[in-house]
């Protein structure tokens, strides 16, 4: 005799705490994390799936060392190369329809709102001082935004 099948529900552990996911997964951030190296666009869900919208990496060169005759003119050459890189970056975003969270440093965030169109502007609805890029600043924006929600509970 064969037993029918029984659906097994599984439970997940992570420490001590017992992880619930839901049926349904709903969108909950949209994170734009930014530096002068690179460039990551994802979406963050309930059940914790990131699904990576875009990556791109930059070509900024970084800043000069010591010595050096034409310093003046490599510095004119990098500013030209941040605002290219962050008109490439308004470029990439004109599909998508969402409000949008960035990362980044509050000086190149200004920056960078100089050369967003007025519609790109619009979706953003927070801006978070990230010290990460990549992947592992879209986890970094992710901590800081649920530390502030309980810093708002209490």
């Amino acid at each position: 005799m064969i037993e029918p099948y029984n659906k097994i529900e599984k439970h997940y552990y992570c420490g001590r705490e017992l992880l619930q996911f839901k049926e349904g997964k709903t969108l909950m951030y949209t994170i734009l994390v930014i530096d002068l190296d690179e460039c990551y666009f994802a979406d963050v869900f309930s059940d914790g799936e990131i699904i990576k919208l875009f990556e791109d990496n930059s070509t900024v060169p970084h800043k000069m060392g010591v010595g050096g005759q034409s310093a003046h003119r490599f510095a004119q050459i990098r500013q030209n190369e941040i605002v290219h890189w962050f008109k490439n970056i308004n470029e990439k975003l004109k599909p998508y329809n969402r409000e949008i969270i960035v990362s980044c440093n509050w000086v190149y965030y200004n920056r960078l709102l100089s050369y967003l169109n007025t519609y790109n502007k619009q979706k953003i609805i927070k801006q978070i001082s990230g010290e990460y890029s990549g992947l592992c600043g879209i986890h970094d924006t992710i901590n800081r935004i649920e530390q502030s929600k309980s810093y708002k509970a209490l």
